[in-house]
């Protein structure tokens, strides 16, 4: 099987962000700010690996986002030693366009003749935290879209993607190529790579390659401006005990306002 994992790392939250502004409604960005792989990043990686694992006949090939720190996460994702490991350059980057960059990725795949089997990418692809790019990614594929996984192994021989609702599990066996949106789950939790790996890595350098678009004829940011603090109002009272308990307590409470 060949799978295609795609990772987008996010801001370290350990370290103060640089400097972030706008150029001709583009990103630009002053100084190198530290990228991590993401809980989701972390999850959908894992999952190639142990499906790996349990065959090794199984390829894995990773395209990271490109952008500060690419090199720093690039050798971090080598020390799990995928079988192609590729910086993903967008041209432009307009991170904020979904359908742009998902197109930018699908056109990418057609231009190299990549027919991946299994497509993983986190839910969030990056630090935008709106999810759009995967779902629209499966629709430029012309792929079916299994979200929220949380699990996968092969079962009698077949791929099997697991994912819960509430206290149900949804198994899902697919009958062919797919995109799958990962979460964070305590199954997916990424391993530590070997050390002597970790030391390999630092010596790699990566090729890069170029997704470029024309330019998007539609709206383009022309300022970054701080979020505006609003000051919530109201007051919160936990509620207390068992459920029947809290259950009790909600109903008054509902009494009392109604009656107020």
């Amino acid at each position: 099987m060949n799978i295609l994992v795609l990772l987008a790392g996010v801001a370290d939250s350990r370290y103060p962000l640089h400097e972030v502004g706008l150029e001709n409604g583009l990103i630009s960005e002053a100084g190198q700010s530290r990228r991590i792989l993401s809980p989701f990043d972390e999850g959908a990686l894992e999952l190639a690996l142990k499906l790996r694992d349990q065959r090794p006949e199984c390829r894995i090939e990773v395209l990271v986002l490109g952008g500060s720190n690419q090199d720093n996460l690039l050798r971090s994702v080598a020390a799990y030693k995928p079988d192609q490991l590729r910086c993903l350059q967008l041209q432009p980057s307009c991170p904020w366009d979904a359908a742009l960059s998902s197109e930018q990725i699908a056109d990418l795949l057609a231009r190299e003749h990549l027919t991946p089997e299994l497509v993983l990418i986190g839910r969030e692809f990056g630090d935008l935290d709106e999810g759009g790019l995967p779902v629209m990614l499966a629709a430029r594929l012309g792929l079916p879209l299994f979200a929220l996984a949380q699990f996968a192994e092969w079962q009698d021989g077949q791929l099997s993607l697991l994912r819960e609702r509430g206290t149900r599990q949804q198994w899902h066996r697919p009958q062919g190529p797919l995109v799958a949106t990962v979460t964070n789950d305590r199954r997916n939790k990424l391993r530590h790579p070997l050390m002597k790996n970790v030391m390999m890595a630092k010596k790699m350098s990566f090729d890069c390659v170029q997704a470029p678009a024309q330019r998007p004829e539609t709206v383009q940011p022309v300022a970054l401006l701080p979020a505006r603090e609003v000051q919530r109002g109201g007051h919160c009272h936990m509620l207390e005990g068992d459920v029947q308990a809290q259950a009790t307590a909600l109903l008054a409470y509902l009494r009392k306002e109604r009656e107020a």
